[in-house]
């Protein structure tokens, strides 16, 4: 069989866009061969341009994994180095939570073309540790101590976060991460393409914290970061200090940000939402939700259920 790519063209249906397949896959070359890094250089680059607080989970690996090839950092390696974790004290989800970063770094080089063809992160086939459920509650009185306590801080976007954390279920880079282009202000909505969970998802919040974003921010450009520091360009603040001293002041140090997402979801299933709803709210699975909160769903089926009996 001819091995040439000189073929005899194909007919094009009305609109079709013709290609020059050989010159198209020649401009392409330079990208298919692998760049050559050590971990070190690639955790390093990923940080470059990610302000997420990647830094302070992957500066063991750095150091662990400096000089070694990146693509050739091994899945018993990692393995090993996890089961060292958990002896030494780490817990469980700390420890998914350090591949989980790794598994980032490996997705970033892939879009960057990066990595070998064919390459295959060592964190893909990494066993994920059991977590024991976090049961965490907080009443409404406390989380509303929360948001009046973040108007405070000198920082007026400190309490946007906060209510937006409070009212939509968000994760912290959710919002954190945002730009303006991904806000309706007038429809009160977030559109976050790129979640954890891999599937778009549109969040909402009050009128009331729509007005507050209006007057905390009078420029809103479309590639503007919200969140952005105000000292290094394209950082994203995390508000770590102010946040350690508001759950402090009202005694609930045992409090995370991310603890706001299943309030949320305890008060949507109050309401009368759904499992699925609630899930799809908050980014989280039905599983997750039914382990914490299937009770609640209960309590509102049955309410529900009382109410239709005439």
């Amino acid at each position: 069989m001819p091995t040439s790519l000189n073929v005899t063209p194909v007919s094009f249906h009305k609109g079709q866009k013709r290609i020059n397949l050989r010159a198209a896959l020649e401009t392409q070359q330079y990208k298919t061969s692998s760049v050559e890094m050590t971990f070190g250089e690639l955790a390093r680059a990923y940080l470059a341009v990610h302000y997420n607080g990647a830094d302070m989970q992957l500066r063991k690996w750095i150091d662990l994994l400096n000089n070694r090839s990146a693509w050739e950092v091994g899945v018993e390696e990692l393995a090993l180095a996890g089961i060292a974790m958990i002896d030494n004290g780490y817990a469980p989800g700390t420890v998914n939570r350090n591949f989980s970063q790794i598994g980032s770094v490996y997705r970033w080089a892939k879009q960057q073309r990066l990595t070998p063809v064919g390459f295959i992160s060592p964190t893909l086939s990494q066993h994920r540790y059991e977590e024991l459920m976090r049961h965490i509650f907080i009443s409404d009185e406390e989380v509303q101590r929360l948001i009046d306590g973040a108007a405070a801080h000198e920082d007026r976007r400190f309490q946007v976060l906060i209510r937006l954390l409070a009212e939509t279920g968000c994760r912290f880079s959710e919002v954190a991460e945002r730009r303006w282009k991904d806000f309706d202000l007038e429809a009160c909505s977030i559109e976050v393409l790129h979640t954890k969970t891999k599937r778009a998802r549109m969040m909402f919040f009050s009128q009331t914290t729509s007005e507050l974003i209006q007057r905390v921010w009078i420029s809103r450009p479309p590639g503007e970061l919200l969140f952005e520091s105000r000292r290094t360009k394209g950082a994203v603040l995390t508000y770590r200090k102010p946040w350690n001293k508001l759950r402090k002041a009202i005694g609930r140090e045992d409090f995370n940000m991310n603890d706001l997402r299943h309030h949320r979801a305890k008060l949507l299933l109050e309401s009368g939402s759904t499992l699925a709803v609630a899930s799809q709210t908050i980014g989280n699975s039905s599983l997750i939700l039914y382990r914490r909160y299937g009770h609640l769903e209960s309590q509102a089926m049955q309410a529900a259920a009382k109410a239709s009996w005439r």
